[in-house]
C-alpha cells in the first residue's frame, strides 16, 4: 500500500526570479529536515515540504542579501495548499488533519 504524503506550502509567481529563488533558499534553510519540492510551471511555481512548511523573515532577507517585511511577499503568492498562519517574523503552512 503506497501512503500518499500531502504536501503544503507556497505557490509563487514566477516573474520575479530573485524573490522565488529566495524563497525556495529560505524554505531549504527553514526545513533542513525534510525534502523541499519545487515545481517550476514558468508563470508560478509550486513550493512543498510534507505535512508543514516554515518560512522565516531572516532567511527570506538573509536570501535576498537586504530587509523584506514578510508582508511584502503577499502580492507574488498566486496561492498555498493547506492551511497558513503568518506573523511578522514567520510563515507556516500546515495540515488542518492527517486524512
Amino acid at each position: 500500500m503506497t501512503t500518499h504524503v500531502k504536501m503544503v506550502g507556497p505557490v509563487v509567481r514566477g516573474l520575479d526570479g530573485t524573490l522565488a529563488d529566495a524563497v525556495i533558499t529560505a524554505i531549504e534553510t527553514d526545513n533542513p529536515d525534510v525534502d523541499v519540492d519545487v515545481d517550476d510551471q514558468g508563470g508560478y511555481i509550486r513550493i512543498g515540504t510534507p505535512q508543514r512548511c516554515l518560512l522565516t523573515r531572516a532567511s527570506l532577507e538573509d536570501a535576498m542579501g537586504r530587509s523584506f517585511p514578510l508582508h511584502q511577499l503577499e502580492p507574488s503568492l498566486a496561492g498555498f495548499a493547506g492551511r497558513m498562519t503568518v506573523s511578522d517574523d514567520e510563515i507556516v503552512w500546515y495540515l488542518e488533519r492527517e486524512d
